[in-house]
């Protein structure tokens, strides 16, 4: 095996944390694997991983080696691609991550639109709705709403997603329009379970609104939120990357649309290194179906 494929490998047990998860992810027997790495060890005279029964983590001098066989990798893709004219043909698999929400409203439909563009490209997606381990869990790209907190990992913001009240025609019909923010304490709210209040903020250019709300219906997952919304269960504060096909089919309407909530930022974050070929090419791919939803609102 040449040096270029063992660093692959290397990189790949290190992000997957485990050597028959890298062997299941590669396609190879966990016997090959294994070999291989303790073959790389022995041409670089330095034990990389620490292998319990349990666990297996970097040794410093592993992690000192992950960091620079990333970029050494990235660098050699980008000389490989534009030597063979193949900047715009990626291939391999891409591991996502990100909620079921956005999973369902905005990667799935990119994937499949990217997968005309890009044939060669495999997708494994976690949808979860909790954050998942990034390295852990071998992922490339992950997609995460709001402000991040994790500064060890690599972030680039995509957008801006702005967020205004949504409600079925049934249930306007049924209980009247809000007029002003203040009309919102007399009507329904679906709020999500997670939310650290029951407070929703509206501005409305240099005005401001603090309206407490309350109703019967709440949930974890944004998907079951709009489901709610479209049944006539009440008004819903959303995300334009979440209602856009309810609007297109007139399923949910805007409420006060003069009035909007505070933006909420989404981020690609990834484990380390430069955000490129593949994982960089989809990144840019959402990020450009987002700009579209932002119109919504």
């Amino acid at each position: 095996m040449d040096r270029i494929d063992a660093m692959r490998l290397f990189v790949r047990v290190a992000d997957s944390g485990s050597f028959s998860r890298a062997a299941a992810d590669l396609g190879m027997g966990q016997p090959t694997v294994s070999r291989r790495i303790q073959d790389l060890e022995a041409q670089l005279d330095a034990v990389l991983f620490l292998r319990t029964t349990r666990a297996l983590s970097l040794t410093e001098a592993g992690e000192r080696f992950y960091r620079r066989a990333v970029d050494i990798l990235a660098e050699y893709d980008e000389a490989e691609a534009e030597a063979r004219g193949l900047e715009h043909d990626p291939v391999g698999l891409l591991r996502i991550s990100c909620s079921h929400s956005f999973a369902h409203s905005v990667v799935a439909p990119e994937i499949a639109s990217f997968m005309r563009l890009y044939p060669h490209v495999r997708f494994d997606v976690i949808g979860d709705d909790t954050l998942t381990d990034i390295v852990g869990e071998g992922v490339d790209l992950a997609f995460r709403l709001g402000e991040l907190t994790d500064s060890s990992l690599m972030a680039k913001k995509l957008a801006d997603a702005p967020r205004a009240l949504f409600a079925s025609p049934a249930y306007l019909e049924r209980k009247g329009t809000p007029l002003v923010p203040a009309d919102l304490e007399k009507h329904d709210a679906l709020i999500f379970r997670h939310a650290r209040s029951t407070v929703w903020t509206l501005t409305n250019g240099n005005q401001q609104e603090n309206v407490r709300v309350d109703g019967p219906f709440r949930a974890s997952g944004g998907e079951i939120l709009i489901q709610a919304a479209e049944d006539g269960l009440g008004i819903v504060l959303a995300g334009g990357w979440l209602v856009s096909d309810c609007i297109g089919k007139n399923k949910l309407v805007r409420v006060l649309p003069e009035w909007q909530a505070q933006s909420l930022p989404i981020h690609a974050v990834w484990a380390a290194g430069k955000l490129r070929g593949k994982a960089k090419l989809f990144a840019d791919h959402v990020a450009e179906r987002l700009k579209d939803m932002e119109k919504i609102c």
